[in-house]
């Protein structure tokens, strides 16, 4: 069984997530979303491979679940022994695009 932790990029930006629904006056659905994202990478576990590949990367180590309009991209590490959550992003931003000061 796979190892899973969320890296602090992974986890900061759920937080921000979260942040952002409590703002607009939505806490019940910030709790509701931040159960809805452990729930979907706790499987993770075991088979780690069951998130499809990330199509941008191609490559079979890095894949992604999905909930609602997020990504929630990871990796998994040799002998299929540890997954860590990268990034936590909205589906309408590019992969590639993450982090990029160039507009």
């Amino acid at each position: 069984m796979a190892r899973v932790r969320l890296t602090e990029q992974a986890q900061n930006e759920l937080d921000a997530i979260i942040e952002y629904y409590e703002r607009v006056g939505a806490s019940d659905f910030a709790e509701v979303f931040e159960e809805k994202v452990i729930e979907k990478i706790r499987p993770l576990e075991q088979p780690p491979r069951m998130g499809r590949i990330v199509p941008e990367i191609s490559d079979e180590a890095i894949r992604e679940v999905l909930y609602r309009n997020c990504r929630i991209v990871y990796v998994v590490g040799r002998d299929d022994e540890e997954v860590d959550v990268l990034t936590i992003f909205h589906s309408s931003q590019q992969f590639g695009a993450l982090g990029s000061d160039d507009e």
